[in-house]
């Protein structure tokens, strides 16, 4: 016993040596959003782990809010970071420009490009002063803090000026200009950089690269943070809770409260906030769809909500805890899976049930013989006593009053009999 539990701790310990050999890769390309926030939030929740975190950088900005989140996270980072417009013919523009500017070391591939920093409104540059120098001061003081030309990056926002990668080493913006990862990590190995913990030395040799893929809550949080997604969800929900409440019952309402939802948690709506409130939603669908059967549209639709709730809550909360993020992506995973089961499940009782309610009645057909009631002549109506019961029925042949008849069709909702053969 001794012996294996010696074993697991040497294997404990190699496998932390060996993270800090390592260097963490973050990847920001594309619109800049909560999801890439949820994203450096789960990357740096595991970072003190490495020696280093490296952030590349190829994107044409986003929102603001979610950049000055991440310029934070990137402050606080108990590690250097390692900032890289790459790969070669990328781009480091607006909100890149100030997470490039907010790394401690900051290198550019060949054929890259950085700037163009002025905010904008409603597709309009800012002009308001008190935004625009804010902005401004923002960018001067991260180039400042890591021994950068601040005059040069001021000139990032209040001239939108843009910088390749000789002229941004010529004025003092960057520190290295690499072709690719692993000729930065030579360059920038034992290199001191500057950070808000003071000066540290960055070890880099003989260390690998460890890429961190985005989990699936901020994978989803990206697709719905997408300006363009994020309104038609809205729209879309509008017009959905207008045709709901015009014709309750068919559930536009609730599909069009649950688009709104989706679509605010794009435009920054807390997520933890929009996943418990999906979660609880698709709770009462379920309870509904137990408590009163019916062709489990509302069971599909809870087992999604409630899906879709937890791969919002998944995701990395700064508050601690007493489990593992691997362990909390697996139990996304698991939650994915059971629900494909269960809806597809929920599904396919749905289909039947509707299946089933458009199947045409079949006509009832007596079996055995009757009595006439009446003297039914040929091509007449009379009434005729079969199964116990008084039914309508056209005589193909003559009828006598009290004859046992035989049924042998139906037409226009009345039987058609016949004398039968008395017994």
């Amino acid at each position: 016993m001794r012996i294996l539990l010696l074993l697991a701790l040497l294997i404990a310990v190699h496998g932390a040596l060996a993270e800090q050999d390592s260097v963490l890769w973050i990847e920001v390309n594309g619109y800049i959003s909560p999801g890439t926030v949820r994203h450096f939030e789960e990357a740096f929740a595991v970072a003190s782990r490495y020696s280093a975190v490296l952030v590349t950088i190829d994107t044409l900005g986003g929102q603001a809010d979610s950049m000055l989140s991440i310029v934070e996270l990137i402050q606080r980072s108990p590690v250097p970071v390692i900032g890289f417009v790459y790969p070669e013919g990328g781009k480091a523009m607006s909100a890149g420009a100030y997470i490039l500017m907010a790394t401690d070391f900051a290198a550019m591939a060949p054929g890259t490009i950085i700037g163009s920093g002025q905010p904008v409104s409603g597709g309009q540059p800012v002009t308001d002063s008190k935004i625009l120098n804010f902005f401004a001061e923002k960018m001067g003081t991260l180039a400042e803090l890591h021994g950068r030309n601040r005059t040069e990056a001021v000139k990032i926002v209040l001239e939108n000026k843009n910088f390749n990668p000789t002229k941004a080493y010529e004025a003092g913006l960057i520190e290295a200009i690499a072709a690719d990862i692993d000729e930065l990590l030579k360059m920038a190995d034992g290199r001191t950089v500057i950070t808000l913990h003071g000066e540290k030395v960055l070890r880099l040799a003989g260390a690998s690269v460890v890429k961190k893929e985005p989990s699936l809550s901020s994978s989803l949080t990206s697709i719905l943070s997408d300006p363009l997604v994020a309104s038609m969800l809205i729209s879309v929900g509008i017009l959905a809770l207008i045709v709901g409440l015009a014709n309750p019952g068919w559930g536009g309402e609730l599909l069009g409260g649950v688009l709104i939802v989706l679509g605010l948690v794009g435009l920054g709506l807390n997520i933890n906030l929009a996943g418990a409130l999906l979660a609880i939603i698709g709770a009462g669908l379920l309870l509904y769809e137990i408590l009163s059967p019916g062709f489990g549209v509302a069971g599909v639709g809870g087992v999604v909500l409630i899906t879709l709730g937890v791969v919002l809550l998944g995701g990395y909360s700064p508050a601690p805890t007493l489990v593992s993020q691997e362990w909390l992506n697996r139990l996304q995973l698991s939650v994915v899976v059971v629900a494909v089961f269960v809806g597809a499940f929920l599904g396919f009782l749905a289909y039947k049930s509707l299946s089933v309610q458009r199947k045409k009645p079949a006509a009832f057909m007596p079996t055995g013989k009757g009595r006439a009631v009446d003297e039914i002549p040929a091509g007449s109506y009379g009434y005729v006593f079969v199964d116990g019961e008084y039914w309508r029925a056209k005589a193909v042949k003559d009828v006598r009053k009290d004859q046992v008849i035989k049924i042998v069709g139906r037409e226009d909702g009345a039987f058609l009999v016949e004398p039968g053969e008395s017994t």
